[in-house]
């Protein structure tokens, strides 16, 4: 069976014959992709565009939960679970930080609001609210609806607008429980007001304000403060979807906020809502996401059958297609991976160097996927092999390993490039304890920015420039000597990246690698094809068998 040179265009993967190995030519080809955001925050298709509220967004995950949704792993491989890795380029949250900012300084940037007086006029009683609401948020404090009045001729034909801390909270008939909660009231009598009456003037209503107060017996709030009132904290759609989906992964509440907060790239305690509301957001979600899992595992269980089956049938019809699974007790698909003939026999002649992948996951099925690629001497990437499994243990991959080293006949490469995945890289030194584990210096590029940018703040363009030159040392003497100068310099000594970093330093500068021969493959131009690629097969439509057959076309 010949090889086939696969380019992704706008539409389907087109497929042609090439030489005897599956290659996939993924170099320069910017014009022929659709290269799909997996990002997280845009996991659910189709939901960023629709103006819905969340009980819509609840909705739809409970009828629909059929998409397979792949994300970056984001897990610093420091070990912290409080630390997480936002990769530099990430459009989306520079995005949304400057969305956030502009939010947080909305206060000083946006047109005054002059106070409001008797006798001004609006078009509607909506209209009149916000009015009030933006000179409350201004002048620091909110504001809620009081009192209506209507009537049979003229419907509601008098609102009242009072601030959020006027009247008192009438005592209420304590719960018979042993330790109840002892709520105190923010309301305290204040008498800051705006009503508003409505006429018919030229056959048409408008309304008026006919009284007005901005009297208050409390302390008014600084900006900083106010945004932290109930009535302008706000979780917006997209917020919505990535928090269900941090709390689908497990994520709990403290962590979740720390995610967006690194994100959207602000201070902690800067977004515009507070972790309480998250917490009170994922428990009224609750019976949606629990009734969505049954769903899931459902899929998941099924999507994995077919999977399988997908694999036997190509073993029948494929020459050179192998397969292999593990099963639990209960007879359910855990693990599985399979490659084809053209890309075996591609190994026998471009084995020597393989790079792992295993950088992305699927919330869907909980798994992780794992990759093995190769460069041709064209410097295009070839596809070795693919796996999915439970867990990002050590026992987990090891498994893959003792597989693709049987699918391979036995062989095994002589350089393995991977990422900073310390379960991994346990498994390598096991079942391929004389293989030389490289890091990609791309992958340790990427992570440079989310580790030292915020630390360092306007230090950071020196550092990244000094760390740059770091890199390509030729020297391993050089390398040292002036990596405890930057350390110095910087003041990042006890820093746990940079002890992170120093730890593997034999697998990653310049100067400690450059004996090894590693056909181009830790090349920044080589590590964006592969995650090019990826991107186009793992598009947020492809269940498992879909997945299957857009690696197998």
């Amino acid at each position: 069976m010949g090889g086939k040179v696969v380019k992704k265009s706008l539409i389907c993967l087109i497929t042609k014959r090439a030489s005897n190995k599956r290659v996939y030519d993924l170099h320069g080809l910017s014009s022929f992709f659709c290269i799909v955001s997996i990002k997280i925050q845009n996991a659910w298709h189709g939901l960023e565009s629709l103006p819905f509220s969340s009980i819509h967004l609840l909705d739809l995950m409970a009828i629909k939960p059929l998409h397979n949704i792949w994300i970056k792993r984001q897990q610093c491989p420091c070990g912290d679970w409080k630390c997480y890795i936002k990769y530099e380029g990430d459009d989306h949250s520079t995005v949304a930080s400057q969305s956030i900012k502009s939010e947080l300084s909305s206060s000083s940037s946006q047109e005054i609001v002059f106070t409001p007086y008797v006798g001004q006029i609006f078009k509607s009683d909506d209209e009149a609210f916000e009015y009030y609401s933006n000179f409350a948020r201004r002048n620091g404090f909110s504001i809620r609806k009081a009192r209506s009045t209507e009537s049979q001729n003229l419907g509601v034909y008098r609102r009242d607008f009072v601030c959020y801390r006027s009247g008192f909270n009438q005592p209420r008939k304590k719960a018979n429980v042993e330790h109840p909660r002892d709520r105190k009231s923010v309301r305290c009598g204040c008498d800051a007001k705006l009503y508003l009456t409505k006429e018919i003037v030229d056959g048409g209503p408008q309304w008026y304000i006919s009284q007005f107060s901005n009297v208050h017996n409390h302390e008014l709030l600084e900006d900083d403060q106010v945004r932290l009132l109930p009535a302008y904290r706000k979780i917006e759609n997209s917020d919505q979807e990535r928090i269900l989906l941090l709390s689908k992964a497990g994520f709990p509440v403290n962590r979740i906020v720390k995610v967006l907060e690194l994100e959207k790239g602000v201070q902690p305690g800067q977004l515009p809502f507070i972790e309480k509301d998250v917490r009170n957001f994922v428990r009224s979600c609750k019976k949606t996401v629990e009734e969505n899992d049954t769903m899931l595992n459902m899929k998941r269980d099924s999507d994995l059958m077919e999977l399988l089956d997908a694999c036997k049938v190509a073993a029948e019809r494929e020459e050179g297609f192998v397969y292999n699974f593990t099963t639990d007790e209960n007879g359910k698909v855990e693990n599985i991976a399979w490659t084809y003939g053209d890309s075996v026999r591609a190994f026998s002649l471009f084995g020597d160097v393989v790079t792992i992948d295993t950088s992305y996951r699927s919330i869907t099925y909980s798994m992780i996927l794992g990759m093995w690629f190769g460069i041709d001497n064209h410097g295009r990437p070839i596809f070795f092999g693919c796996a999915l499994l439970q867990d990002e243990t050590s026992k987990s991959f090891s498994w893959a390993l003792q597989v693709f080293i049987g699918f391979m006949g036995g062989r095994r490469p002589e350089i393995v490039v991977t990422d900073m995945d310390s379960g991994l890289r346990d498994a390598l030194a096991i079942e391929m304890p004389n293989a030389k584990q490289i890091i990609s210096i791309w992958h340790v590029l990427s992570k440079i920015s989310c580790w030292f940018s915020l630390q360092l703040g306007v230090q950071y363009s020196d550092f990244k420039s000094e760390f740059d030159v770091l890199c390509h040392l030729e020297n391993v003497e050089d390398f040292e000597h002036q990596w405890n100068h930057l350390v110095a310099r910087f003041g990042i000594g006890s820093d746990k990246h940079i002890s992170l970093l120093f730890s593997y330093r034999t697998s990653w500068p310049f100067c400690y690698v450059r004996n090894f021969f590693l056909a181009r493959i830790t090349t920044p131009e080589y590590s964006k094809s592969v995650e090019i690629f990826l991107k186009n097969i793992l598009s947020v439509q492809s269940s498992l068998p879909c997945f299957f057959e857009q690696v197998f076309d």
